[in-house]
C-alpha cells in the first residue's frame, strides 16, 4: 500500500472560492496522487486544471451505493461523446443545426470515495484530447467557465432600475474589472440575465395583464372561455380564447375547420393561431391562440384545449398550410378528421 502524504496532495479551496494548487506542471502519475475532501473539490481542481489548459469540463455519469451514497464519480472534457443521431432525423426540425462541437473526447478524471480515510481518490485519469484546445485568451469564453455573482446581478438589478441599458452596464462592469476578459461572463449572459429577471416577473407585467382581461370577459359572459399554461420559469407558454358567439358559431358550422398560424409578427415574437370557418356566407372566427414556439407540443396543447372548448365537438375537414408540425398535431389530435391543404 502506497503511502501519501495528505498535507502535500490534498487539495481544497479557501473561503473566497479561489482555488489552490499549481497545475502548470502536473503530470498524469501526480494528478493520480490527489486526493480530496469532497468531490465538489474534485470537481474544482478539474475545473482549474482544464482552464489552464483550454478545454471545458462536465460532470458525467456518477455511481451509488446500495444506501444511496455516492461512491463514483466521473469528469469529462466537455467535446466527449458525439450528437445523437435522433437529433438529425427529427421531423418537426425547422431550422437548420448547429456547428457539431463534440468530437468524442476521451479526456476524463475519475474519482472514487476512499471510505477507510473518508476521502476521494483519483483512480483515472486521461490527459490527452483530440481537438485542438482553446487560446488562453479566449479561455474566457467557454460556457463552463462564465458564471455571473450574486454582486453583479445586484449590480446589474440597480442600473436596470435606473433606466441604464444592459450594454451600457456590461461597459461599466469590464471597465472595473480591468477589460472584457476579467469580467466572467459575456454581454449575451447579461442580457440573458436580464430577460429572466423580466420573465419572472410576470404578475406584474403584460401577460397577466391579457389572463385578468380574458377572465373579465369570462365573468361578464360565461359562454366565453380562456385557457393557459405556464413555463417551468413562470412565464406565459400557451393560450386559448373563445367567446361566446365563436363557441355557438362553431356548433354550427364546425365541420370544416381552417387552421393557420402567423408568424411572430406581434412584438412578443409569439406564433399567433387563428381557428376559422365558413357560415355558407363570410368567414367566422372560432377562436384564436398564442403559442410558446412552432413545436409538435405547442400545437397539441392548442388543438386539445380548443376541442375541449368547443365540447368535444371533432370536424369533419380540417385545412392547414403545408406545415409539418401542424400537420402532425393535427393527426394526433384530430385521427378520424381529414385533412386537406390549402390553396
Amino acid at each position: 500500500m502506497v503511502t501519501v502524504n495528505l498535507e502535500d496532495v490534498l487539495y481544497t479551496r479557501n473561503d473566497d472560492g479561489v482555488n489552490y494548487g499549481d497545475v502548470a506542471s502536473l503530470t498524469d502519475d501526480d494528478i493520480l496522487r490527489k486526493v480530496f475532501r469532497t468531490e465538489e473539490d474534485a470537481y474544482d481542481f478539474y475545473q482549474k486544471f482544464g482552464r489552464f489548459h483550454g478545454f471545458g469540463i462536465c460532470k458525467g455519469d456518477m455511481f451509488k451505493d446500495g444506501g444511496g451514497n455516492l461512491i463514483r464519480r466521473r469528469f469529462f472534457c466537455n467535446r466527449e461523446g458525439l450528437r445523437h443521431r435522433k437529433h438529425y432525423n427529427r421531423v418537426d426540425r425547422r431550422r437548420p443545426h448547429k456547428p457539431e462541437t463534440r468530437t468524442n473526447c476521451e479526456a476524463r478524471m475519475c474519482i472514487y470515495l476512499d471510505r477507510s480515510n473518508n476521502i476521494w481518490r483519483v483512480k483515472k485519469v486521461i490527459t490527452k484530447h483530440n481537438h485542438a484546445l482553446t487560446h488562453p485568451g479566449m479561455v474566457h469564453l467557454i460556457p463552463n467557465f462564465r458564471s455571473m455573482t450574486e454582486a453583479e446581478k445586484a449590480q446589474i438589478d440597480g442600473m436596470q432600475g435606473c433606466g441604464i441599458s444592459t450594454s451600457k452596464t456590461m461597459q461599466y462592469l469590464a471597465g472595473m474589472a480591468g477589460g472584457y476578459s476579467l469580467v466572467g461572463f459575456l454581454k449575451k449572459d447579461a442580457y440573458d440575465y436580464v430577460d429572466r429577471s423580466r420573465r419572472a416577473r410576470i404578475a406584474d407585467g403584460d401577460a397577466n395583464s391579457a389572463i385578468m382581461y380574458l377572465e373579465g370577459k369570462v365573468d361578464a359572459n360565461l359562454m366565453s372561455m380562456a385557457r393557459y399554461n405556464d413555463t417551468v420559469d413562470d412565464m406565459l407558454a400557451n393560450l386559448l380564447w373563445a367567446d361566446g358567439g365563436s363557441r355557438l358559431d362553431y356548433q354550427y358550422f364546425g365541420d370544416v375547420l381552417a387552421f393557420d398560424s402567423t408568424y411572430k409578427k406581434n412584438k412578443y415574437d409569439r406564433p399567433l393561431v387563428i381557428f376559422s370557418g365558413s357560415n355558407h356566407k363570410q368567414t367566422c372566427i372560432f377562436g384564436f391562440g398564442l403559442v410558446l414556439d412552432e413545436s409538435i407540443a405547442s400545437y397539441t396543447w392548442l388543438l386539445e384545449n380548443f376541442l375541449e372548448v368547443m365540447c368535444n365537438k371533432v370536424p369533419s375537414v380540417v385545412v392547414t398550410d403545408e406545415d409539418d408540425l401542424i400537420r402532425e398535431a393535427v393527426r394526433k389530435v384530430f385521427p378520424d378528421a381529414t385533412h386537406r391543404l390549402c390553396a
